[in-house]
């Protein structure tokens, strides 16, 4: 069922007509028009010196943030997960109040000091438009994507694509960055029709191009029927449009469509044409879908994290791209883009996101990361590289904590940590009984895990920088 909830939500992103959501594990929520009724949304804050006023507020925006979560099916929590990656839901919760067109407080109760507050929510569904998109594409790593048509009429090739223009158009509306259509012809010398068959052909060039993702395509058109009309001849044609998706780097497919349209024109190319500009746009739409969910939604067998390391020696390199294959794993890749100048450029295919690839450049190469944007990791050897591993302060630990049953619980393992740690820095949400804590400090991942241990916490998995458990 998560895969519908994200459907409905990427439907949403591109512009389509918003699914209707509608299931008993995320409340009750129907759709009205453009607007999503969350009849359970729900938010508790506790009241800190009496303040109840300031407990409510403070309830009120956790209720819009549930009112959300419920209406798109949990789709901003879904990304998170898959992502590590906490400006996606920033991006869309710091706009709650402006989607979130009415909260009406049913019931408010306390419970140990605890603020509940159970309303009915309105949620604005047209206005997640321009909130969410930007967020998808950080998400999957603002993917830069080369089209390349194979367009025919009859056994013509007209001298411009009227199908490589249209697809461009819906690529560039929905927020993607493109590779210019001439700088690729001209640098690739290839012919479309034969990439269309064997993708692999482009593979290098693509690359080249910094290009993530491959739209080949396929429009040929003819006429089949030829009739006179009140003394003009009509020619009845037929049109098909055929777009496939591929990363770059693996050739894996990530979808593919094809539309047919039949139409008449005064000669075969204006029908042809007519027919192309019914069906691209159609079958345009449906590629953006697919290759946004596909990628968000873990389908893509992996995700590229660009790293770019420099002064990094020829020996360095070879260790480093090892490290990386070892860490994309059997079902992933690091491939290596260029090295010149002391400058190491490669891409790691896998499950890991920009954030978990730079913990392992840190912690077990030495690295100095000096900037995670988007998919693309940045750092240099330099102290880091010389420094002894567990020396190295300044490293975030992700610590997920589950079956916490209260707030006040949660608060109690995270003044603890706060203890153990002294002057790092801890962020944490909890929700629903998980604790999530990000803790910024010059302990390791071990040593919060023992630490976690013993105070209660069965720890159920553990590396360097992510420590999960369970409250016994």
């Amino acid at each position: 069922m998560k895969r519908i909830f994200l459907l409905a939500f990427l439907t949403a992103f591109i512009g389509f007509a918003v699914l209707p959501v509608a299931h008993e594990a995320w409340g009750r929520v129907r759709q009205e028009g453009d607007v999503w009724i969350v009849s359970d949304a729900e938010g508790h804050a506790p009241i800190r010196g009496g303040n109840r006023g300031a407990a409510r507020e403070e309830a009120r925006r956790m209720a819009y943030r549930d009112a959300l979560e419920k209406a798109l099916g949990a789709v901003v929590t879904g990304i998170t997960e898959l992502q590590n990656y906490m400006v996606v839901r920033d991006k869309v919760f710091s706009q709650a109040q402006g989607i979130v067109r009415s909260f009406d407080i049913v019931s408010e109760t306390v419970d140990d000091d605890m603020l509940i507050l159970v309303g009915v929510a309105r949620v604005t569904a047209a206005a997640l438009d321009g909130v969410l998109g930007p967020a998808v594409l950080d998400a999957i790593g603002n993917p830069r994507v080369m089209v390349l048509i194979d367009e025919r009429i009859g056994d013509r090739t007209p001298f411009i694509s009227t199908t490589e223009g249209l697809v461009l158009r819906a690529f560039e509306r929905a927020g993607f960055l493109l590779v210019d259509p001439d700088q690729s012809r001209a640098l690739l010398n290839i012919d479309p029709s034969v990439a269309f068959n064997d993708p692999t052909q482009l593979m290098d060039a693509a690359r080249t191009l910094n290009a993530d993702v491959i739209i080949l395509g396929r429009a040929h058109g003819n006429a089949f029927t030829e009739q006179r009309v009140g003394g003009q001849r009509l020619f009845g044609t037929r049109s098909t449009v055929q777009l496939r998706a591929v990363l770059t780097q693996t050739a894996y497919q990530l979808g593919s469509q094809v539309i047919e349209k039949r139409d008449r024109g005064l000669s075969e190319e204006d029908g042809v044409i007519r027919g192309f500009q019914q069906a691209t746009p159609e079958a345009a739409s449906s590629i953006v879908h697919r290759i946004a969910y596909a990628m968000v939604s873990g389908l893509t067998s992996g995700r590229a994290v660009n790293v770019r390391i420099s002064g990094v020696s020829f020996a360095k390199s070879e260790t480093l791209m090892e490290g990386l294959l070892e860490l994309a794993g059997s079902g992933g890749g690091a491939y290596l883009r260029s090295f010149s100048g002391g400058t190491l450029i490669a891409d790691v295919i896998s499950d890991n996101s920009a954030r978990s690839v730079a913990s392992f450049l840190t912690t077990d190469h030495g690295i100095n990361v000096t900037g995670i944007d988007g998919q693309i990791v940045q750092g240099e050897v330099g102290e880091a590289a010389r420094a002894p591993r567990n020396q190295q302060a300044g490293a975030t630990v992700t610590v997920r904590i589950t079956n916490v049953s209260s707030f006040r619980e949660a608060s109690g393992i995270e003044d603890a940590l706060q203890e153990m740690i002294g002057a790092g820095e801890i962020d944490s949400e909890f929700q629903d009984g998980v604790l999530n804590i990000s803790i910024a400090s010059d302990k390791t991942g071990r040593e919060i895990a023992v630490f976690l241990s013993e105070h209660g916490i069965e720890i159920t998995a553990r590396t360097a920088q992510n420590v999960e458990g369970i409250v016994k």
